[in-house]
């Protein structure tokens, strides 16, 4: 269990170090740091320099003036003092922690709910970014009337710049927070997003905002809940926006930010056998190779491309159209082209592996492009990467299983030493590269993993 203490008796500690031992200030710090972390305790959400700074109380001063400033409905002081509280806050999460402590989420929500309508649009706009800092991080904050607020002021707002805040702000409550992003999609916020995407007259960031709050809402990073309802919001989701989203790539096909972020919403939104055929019928399979082709030294949008051809590879019929449209040597090649990317050859080997599961013609596609060779060399060059390294044992087996003759190549090209050592080195691949090794028709250690003894089976709880 991990061990906590209060600001104030680090604050304590430090002070007692200057006062009574005639330490520096950075010393005190130093000292209280070292002090504390002996005893095994956790001082990620401890300001360490909090009870030395001159300006140690800037968040609770900043948050007086604005307290008084609803109060008294005079918002002069407003704009300087949410900007310097917005400084503070992005500093690091012991700030963020701090201000949570010092009421900062009322503060700033009842702020809002006094600036709502049109006329402090100005206030409005930087309240929404004060309060998107503040819970970067810290998303437990977010209640039910927050939740109001997001929703009245999507509904009721049209200005675009503060749609986008908005969206960022929803978009940071749902990262790593099961129950935020269950009650805000609860709430409808798919379809107000759908009009958004819909309007004729959507910009490039704004789209990508909306994308963004997408992808959040289909996360499933909370691990305080064993079960979560991503799969669920994926699919309706898609069943909303699919078709929309796909009709964007040709819309946007001049700003690769924007096709990127398309193609990666995409890919966590089609979680179904249908969606993958959606996708293809709407032009989507001839748009992504066309963005492989044309722009071929542009990492981040060959990983995106890579993550939907993947995605897409999960309805066989679309999974065989992807290898005779000829995707193969651009998957291939991506890996050589991108060498020192890891997050290119993971992409890159997840869609080999995708799309050779019980297909030997496409495994043989793959071999005729010399995909045995550049997996190899992928294990190679990323000894350490797990991903990378399951991603290519995968590809290896399902290339194999089905192909003996060609699996030899493999073997040729050195898959044995690579396998042992990925065995060696990371224990937690073993089963996936012994599957490999087998397959391969290589010698492998397999792990009998159920002995009986010959005796009666016996329950000691009995």
């Amino acid at each position: 269990m991990v061990r906590v203490i209060k600001q104030e008796t680090y604050d304590e500690v430090v002070k007692e170090n200057i006062e009574d031992l005639a330490m520096t200030p950075q010393e005190a710090i130093e000292d209280a740091v070292k002090q504390f972390e002996a005893q095994g305790i956790d001082l990620t959400n401890i300001i360490k320099d909090l009870a030395i700074s001159e300006n140690s109380n800037v968040i609770q001063t900043c948050l007086r003036k604005l307290s008084a400033s609803i109060e008294e409905k005079n918002y002069n002081d407003v704009p300087d003092a949410l900007e310097k509280l917005k400084t503070e806050l992005n500093r690091d999460i012991a700030r963020r922690m701090y201000a949570a402590k010092e009421n900062a989420y009322c503060i700033l929500l009842d702020l809002m709910e006094e600036v709502e309508n049109e006329e402090n649009l100005n206030i409005l706009k930087s309240v929404i970014k004060t309060m998107t800092s503040l819970m970067t991080g810290h998303p437990d904050l977010l209640d039910a009337r927050g939740i109001k607020l997001q929703i009245r002021l999507v509904d009721r707002l049209s200005d675009v710049p503060t749609i986008q805040l908005l969206l960022r702000w929803i978009k940071e409550c749902c990262i790593k927070h099961e129950m935020n992003r269950q009650a805000i999609f609860n709430v409808g916020i798919i379809h107000r997003i759908r009009k958004i995407i819909e309007k004729e007259d959507i910009t490039g960031p704004e789209l990508r905002d909306c994308c963004g709050a997408m992808r959040s809402l289909a996360l499933d990073d909370d691990i305080r809940h064993e079960y979560g309802k991503a799969h669920d919001h994926a699919a309706q989701m898609a069943r909303a926006s699919l078709t929309v989203l796909t009709g964007l790539l040709t819309k946007f096909k001049g700003d690769v930010g924007v096709v990127g972020d398309l193609m990666l919403t995409m890919a966590s939104l089609i979680v179904r056998n249908e969606f993958c055929q959606d996708v293809e019928d709407a032009g989507g399979l001839t748009f992504i190779l066309d963005v492989m082709i044309n722009h071929p030294d542009t990492e981040k949008l060959n990983w995106q491309a890579l993550k939907l051809l993947k995605a897409l590879a999960g309805n066989d019929n679309v999974k065989a159209h992807i290898v005779t449209c000829g995707s193969a040597p651009l998957i291939v090649s991506s890996i050589g082209r991108f060498k020192s990317s890891e997050s290119v050859a993971s992409a890159a080997l997840s869609c080999i592996s995708a799309l050779t599961l019980r297909s030997s013609s496409n495994a043989g596609v793959f071999y005729d492009c010399g995909a045995p060779s550049v997996i190899i060399d992928a294990m190679k060059e990323f000894p350490k990467s797990l991903t990378v390294l399951r991603q290519a044992s995968w590809a290896i087996r399902n290339m194999s299983v089905r192909n003996k003759a060609e699996s030899r190549e493999f073997v040729s090209y050195g898959a044995d030493a690579v396998l042992q050592n990925a065995i060696k080195n990371h224990p937690v691949l073993a089963e996936d590269a012994r599957a490999a090794l087998r397959d391969l028709g290589l010698k492998v250690d397999l792990k009998e993993q159920w002995t009986g003894k010959g005796g009666a089976l016996t329950n000691e709880r009995a």
